[in-house]
């Protein structure tokens, strides 16, 4: 019961949160800020580790060429990143799609600052 309560809170602060930090005063406003946050600043992060991942598996890959246990687990790694590397990638378009469909705009792809 109280693993149920909490979780409710938890999804009603998420909900309700955003309505006083962004000012927005409709869901269509608070849905195109919640993808755009999360387009900005978690989905660069966990492609970054993604990356991360699959540089880590090609490097034990190739160390661990003489062992074929530390091949396999580069390859696994490697497996890994590619699979988190296409969710972002997956996320990033049914966000688009969707926001277009039902919006009429898309979310702010995640760009690197730099001069304009």
């Amino acid at each position: 019961m109280k693993n149920s309560l909490k979780q409710l809170i938890a999804i009603m602060t998420g909900i309700v949160v955003p309505v006083y930090a962004f000012a927005a005063t409709k869901l269509r406003d608070v849905a195109i800020k919640f993808v755009d946050v999360i387009g900005r600043s978690l989905i660069p992060l966990l492609f970054s580790i993604a990356l991360a991942l699959f540089i880590w598996g090609i490097v034990d890959f190739i160390r661990g060429a003489d062992n074929s246990e530390t091949r396999r687990k580069g390859r696994q790694r490697m497996l890994w990143g590619i699979l988190g590397l296409l969710a972002m990638i997956g996320y990033i378009s049914l966000a688009t799609v969707l926001t277009n469909t039902f919006f009429g705009n898309a979310p702010g792809l995640p760009q690197l600052k730099g001069e304009q």
